[in-house]
Order: C-alpha cells, then structure tokens, then sequence
C-alpha cells in the first residue's frame, strides 16, 4: 500500500472532523492528564509501556482533544507497524494529501510504534531542530535501546510517560465502582471481590471480560506472543526465540526467583553471553522486571543476588496459580521496587525508596502472622533506625510497635486500595 493511501486509513478525522469513540475511547486513564499538561509544551513526548496498556488509545485521545482546537489536517497520525524507512516519506506525503505546509505551520505528528523505525531518534531530532512548529508524539511498546536513543539523541528535547497496566482505583472506575472506596469499612466485603478479580484482569480491554481462559489465552496471544515471536525478531538480529519463551516460562512459573547466570547457562546449553543478551530483551520489552540486592549503609545496590518477576504480574497466570507468588510479585509491581535486602541469612522482600529514607515491605499471602514473620523486619528496622515498616497480607489491618519503630500490617485489599501504580514522567 502507497503511503498516501495508508495515511488517508489512518487518518479518518480528515474527513470526518472526529476521531470517534472506538478510537478515542470514553474512558480516560490518570495519564491522560499528564499527557494533556504536555501539549503546549515545545519537547517531544515519549510514550512507551507494554503492549496493550492503551498507549495507542491515549494518543488517541489526546488527538480527540485536539480537535476542539486545531484544524483537522493538522493532526496527523502514522504506525510504523507499516514498512518506511524514511520519516521525511511520511510528512512528504502528508502534505501532498492535505496541502498543509507542515514545514510553515502549527501541525501535531502522532507516531505509533516509533522504535520500529530505524533511527528513529535522529530522524526526529532533525525535524524537531529544524521545524520548531512540529510537535511531535511518539509511542513505543519497548524500551529496547529507547533509552540509549533518547540520551543520545533527543536529550533535553523530550518529556517521557511511562504507562503501567490499571491499577485498583481505574480498574474500579472502569467497573463503575469507584464509588467503593468512599466508605471501605462499609463496603470491605464488595472491595475484597473486585480486589480478587482484578488481580487477573489488569489491562482495559479485558475488564468487562469473565472467562479465565479466555483471558489467559488474550494474555499469552497478544502480550508474551507477539512481543517474543514478532517484536524482538523483527528489531534484532540472531534472537532465539525458544529461548525467550523457555526464561519466560523459568521466570514465570518462579517469580522472585535468583538470577544464577552460570546454573541457567549451563543448564540451557548457551553461552553466558547469549543469556545476557536475551535476559536483556525481555527486561526491556516489559515482561520482567529485575529486582537488585541492595545495601543501606551505603545506599549503594550489589550486582549480585539479583531476582527477577514478571514485569505485572497478571502475566503470571499464563504458566502459575501460585497464590504466595503472584501477590508478592503484584505487590513489587505497585512499589515499582527496584531493589529488596539480604544480609546475615535475613532477608526483606521489597524496599521502598525516597530519597535517603526507606521502608522496608514484607509480603505474606496468609492471614495470621506469627513473630518469625516479623523478626526480619524488625531486624531491619532496629539496625537502620528505619521509624515504618509494612507487610502486607490477607489478615486485618493493625500496627505492631517495634521499640520506637512501627509496622503496620496491611491486608491485600486495603494495600491496592491505599497505593496507586504510579506512571512515571521524566524528561
């Protein structure tokens, strides 16, 4: 298909002055607002997360708003799911078809799946340097070498959105249950349903979705699948695909699980090396996540004692139902925890880090907690004179006191309920 023809499919609001509902669905998500705040803003944004968060759909939307303000013709719209190599292809045409001069004029270039075309970054920072009334946003469902572009590339030229799979408050918005949490002492027995529910259906599409199967099926099919057997072997050379599926299937059945390289080399019959490198892919396509040992004395992490989790853990469900397993990892995946604790044979789950200050968090899928459960974090509260720690588990809430520090036991429910997965912004 011609660029011209395929830009005109993508692009029906040319015509029809509306993007539409099925496009720009009603539901707007928390980073929506992040997104909007960043429209004026002269610098790229740089929108990346897993596959089926709704990046497109939030790009979407931000073209739907737009609309009540700026020409039609002026909001263009490309996938790189489609085959050209060249950005100056794209706008070349755009402008044959609409007869925008997009060199001269105010005009907004939505980009999907921009990391599928080759130097990407540069390409942009050419247009960006030269035509200063291009705005650009642009999509991502890897961040496989993204990073490294943008440094490299588009540094201080750009603003980045990270999107993370629902939390509990847009998964309870999207039932039309927000109204829930307003009293969650009246209403705990209705959270504590939707709180079980939704620990398998954390992506928009399949909210309203009631089949388990089914929805593991749309988790591997359109998640694991397509990012394992057509992202990566599209974008790189030499990648193994049996081997990405047998890490995932290593570290999905046993999130949490010691990164041991020499044991899982040897036991795969590959190279240290080739494991690198595809540990490597599957960290920065979003389907793991790796978790550092980390030393506070110091505030200094250990290259060694790494573990892995899946990167959410609603992916999980496609090779376990490990309760213990799937809740610390869904709780490692609301902290964004990059780094848990070892030393002396004690060990804490995940570390929340601010700054300089810390708290320690334990996870216990259980619902009555003894004092071997607590010694680690009491241990880790009296040496590092850490005043809050939490474990988090299916009991009542409640508060321990640890001579002046505090632990406070929290159930799975209220956890979700307190905390939001946050989306994170840098530029």
């Amino acid at each position: 298909m011609r660029t011209e023809d395929t830009l005109k499919l993508l692009n029906p609001w040319w015509k029809e002055k509306r993007v539409g509902e099925e496009l720009a669905k009603p539901y707007k998500r928390r980073a929506f607002k992040g997104l909007l705040g960043l429209l004026d803003k002269r610098q790229v944004v740089v929108v990346v997360g897993l596959r089926r968060v709704g990046k497109t759909t939030l790009l979407y939307q931000a073209m739907e708003h737009l609309l009540g303000e700026a020409e039609p013709p002026r909001i263009v719209y490309f996938n790189f799911d489609k085959d050209v190599e060249e950005l100056a292809e794209v706008l070349a045409a755009y402008g044959r078809i609409t007869g925008v001069d997009w060199k001269k004029e105010k005009i907004f270039v939505f980009l999907d799946e921009v990391s599928k075309l080759n130097g990407w970054s540069s390409q942009i920072k050419l247009f960006y340097d030269a035509f200063p009334n291009i705005k650009f946003l642009v999509s991502s469902s890897s961040s496989v070498g993204l990073e490294k572009d943008v440094a490299r590339d588009l540094a201080g030229r750009h603003f980045t959105i990270r999107v993370r799979p629902l939390d509990f408050a847009e998964y309870l918005d999207m039932r039309g249950k927000s109204g829930l949490a307003d009293n969650a002492g009246l209403w705990e027995d209705e959270i504590k349903a939707e709180a079980e529910r939704y620990l398998l259906r954390t992506f928009p599409e399949i909210v309203g979705w009631e089949d388990p199967l089914l929805i593991k099926d749309y988790l591997r099919s359109t998640i694991i699948d397509r990012i394992v057997k057509e992202d990566l072997p599209a974008k790189f050379k030499n990648v193994n695909t049996p081997l990405l599926l047998k890490l995932i299937e290593i570290f999905y059945t046993q999130p949490g699980t010691y990164l041991e390289y020499d044991t899982i080399s040897k036991g795969l019959g590959i190279s240290k090396k080739t494991l690198y490198t595809h540990i490597s892919f599957l960290e920065f396509s979003y389907l793991i996540r790796i978790v550092r040992n980390f030393r506070p004395g110091i505030f200094a992490e250990s290259r060694k004692l790494q573990r892995v989790y899946a990167y959410w853990w609603s992916l999980l469900y496609c090779y376990t139902e490990d309760r213990d397993k799937i809740i610390e990892n869904m709780v490692g995946n609301y902290l964004n925890a990059g780094h848990y604790w070892r030393k002396h044979g004690k060990e804490i789950d995940f570390l929340r880090i601010e700054g300089k200050k810390m708290w320690p968090i334990e996870v216990k899928n259980k619902e009555r907690i003894s004092k071997v459960d607590i010694n680690p974090l009491a241990y880790f509260l009296s040496k590092y004179k850490t005043k809050e720690g939490m474990l988090v588990y299916q009991g009542k809430e409640a508060k321990k006191g640890v001579g002046p520090a505090t632990i406070r036991l929290v159930p799975v429910w209220k956890f979700l309920l307190e905390n939001t997965a946050q989306q994170c912004f840098t530029s």
